[in-house]
């Protein structure tokens, strides 16, 4: 196939596009014989990554009420659209909501245990802050979980109290990952269907490569590997992926898990969490959250985190760590740096690196590990983000420039559903740095549109070791490509989240065709 009539960029920071190219096979040429396919003038890009985003929940999240995507902006309107969910989507008899963003709520809240029991007694609700680390439970729901006044044991995290002593019904981090594991889910044939649905959503947006953050956040590990291994089993998958287990070491060995890498399927990571969130005032800081006495969590006790980290190093694994505290961070490239000592090929992650310690960019250069940041959380978190740090957000905080001038390799993504999925709408804020309540968050961290780019398409390969064969659209190297429909490096900052992929190839194959 030859793409003609079009401005063809090899990669996010070429001067001057192509008017043509060609597709061999699986690859990219300089002129093929096929057949010829006019784009009309429009920008043709190689195809994104979104290094860090949860597929399997956001599958799972379309089977129940989604609370973003539905716009419902009170606590009374969510107590109306839990009456409304109808019967074919009350799992167990359960009413369950996910991606609740209480800022965007008339009253900047949650439901209360007192207004969840009064409009549902007897049925049992679970609702899922939609940074997947909180959850909300009515007493009915507690009751089914056999949460009384004994609750179990958790490796991180709370199940909250009042001043009596009594369960309020909320969950963070470790507890919360108790309730979801627990809670009744979909049938696999239901989540299959909307997995396939999502990835090619994925495609409308220009991402043709794909990892999922967390194999076991949502339903436990063996469930969500066995539907995994069940979508790649039936094929014809249009995205390539990779996975991030959550496992240590010894269970991946207990399971007869091996790293393994491929070009479309690789699972060669071990996902670990060092500390919380910024918006739940969990992540671990040095100094207190402006509006808490609070300064986070480390999950770990010390010695723990940094055992694991070097069984995995030493089995193979890429590791990856949740880390957003300066205190989080700070002990996961000390951790790192040991595990690994002098091979540092293997590109082990921090995932967030939110508010780095001193010298944390040229820590994580020198030691060449990858910062996974995420700068749609910009905008949807920026009032909370400012309520929490306060003058710290005129720091370098949420990273971008200061990576990339100490060098230390940065890749941009999702984390959807937390951040918007868009890499536009990512773009976007990586650039103008402007949060919903109207202020700046680390304005010194501010990217150009190429450096943006470059970070979902060059910086994405690399962190999936795909940079050999993807991410430039130059002789030889893989047919993975898009066409949009506006030109990101001079379309207005504030139509970015409307771009969208008219045209996707994978390997040389159209996966998504709307030209």
């Amino acid at each position: 196939m030859q793409l003609t009539q079009g401005r063809f960029f090899e990669n996010a920071t070429s001067l001057a596009p192509l008017p043509e190219i060609g597709i061999s096979g699986a690859q990219i040429c300089a002129r093929s014989d096929g057949p010829v396919r006019d784009i009309g003038g429009r920008v043709c890009l190689p195809g994104l990554t979104d290094a860090h985003l949860h597929i399997f929940p956001l599958a799972m999240f379309r089977l129940q009420l989604d609370v973003a995507t539905a716009g419902i902006t009170s606590v009374p309107d969510l107590l109306a659209a839990l009456s409304a969910i109808p019967t074919n989507r009350r799992f167990g008899g359960w009413l369950q909501a996910a991606v609740l963003v209480e800022d965007t709520f008339a009253e900047k809240r949650l439901p209360t245990l007192e207004e969840l029991d009064t409009a549902f007694p007897d049925t049992p609700v679970m609702l899922r802050r939609y940074c997947g680390h909180v959850a909300i439970l009515n007493t009915a729901a507690m009751r089914a979980l056999g949460l009384t006044q004994a609750a179990p044991k958790v490796s991180s995290g709370s199940f909250f109290r009042d001043a009596a002593g009594a369960l309020t019904g909320k969950a963070d981090e470790g507890a919360a990952a108790w309730v979801f594991a627990r809670a009744p889910a979909p049938p696999d044939e239901m989540i299959l269907s909307e997995m396939d649905v999502f990835l090619r959503d994925c495609l409308a947006l220009g991402l043709t490569s794909l990892v999922e953050a967390a194999v076991g956040f949502t339903l436990g590990y063996d469930r969500e590997a066995a539907i995994w291994e069940t979508l790649r089993a039936r094929g014809n998958v249009p995205v390539r992926l990779g996975f991030m287990n959550e496992l240590k070491a010894n269970e991946a060995a207990e399971r007869g898990l091996h790293p393994q890498w491929s070009k479309d399927w690789s699972s060669e990571t071990l996902k670990f969490f060092a500390d919380g969130i910024i918006g739940g005032r969990t992540g671990a800081l040095s100094h207190p959250y402006d509006d808490t006495s609070g300064t986070g969590e480390l999950m770990q006790a010390p010695g723990v985190l940094e055992k694991d980290l070097a069984d995995a190093h030493n089995n193979g694994w890429r590791i990856a760590v949740h880390a957003t505290g300066d205190r989080g961070v700070d002990r996961v490239l000390s951790a790192i740096s040991a595990a690994q000592g002098a091979d540092q090929s293997r590109r082990h992650r921090i995932e967030h690196f939110f508010v780095p310690p001193p010298e944390g960019f040229e820590r994580a250069s020198a030691a060449n590990i990858n910062i996974v940041t995420q700068p749609g959380f910009l905008h949807r978190m920026g009032g909370s983000i400012a309520r929490g740090l306060g003058d710290r957000v005129n720091g370098p905080v949420y990273p971008g420039a200061s990576a990339l001038a100490a060098k230390a390799p940065l890749t941009f993504s999702s984390d959807a559903p937390t951040g918007p999925l868009s890499p536009w709408q990512g773009m976007r804020h990586s650039i103008d740095r402007i949060g919903a309540h109207g202020g700046n968050i680390g304005p010194g961290e501010a990217v150009s549109r190429s450096a943006a780019l470059g970070a979902y398409i060059s910086g994405g390969a690399w962190s999936m070791r795909h940079e050999a064969f993807r991410g430039q659209l130059t002789p030889g190297m893989a047919a993975d490509l898009v066409v949009l429909n506006m030109d990101p490096f001079t379309a207005p900052l504030d139509e970015l989240a409307e771009c969208a992929c008219l045209l996707a190839v994978k390997d040389g194959e159209i996966v998504w065709d709307q030209l």
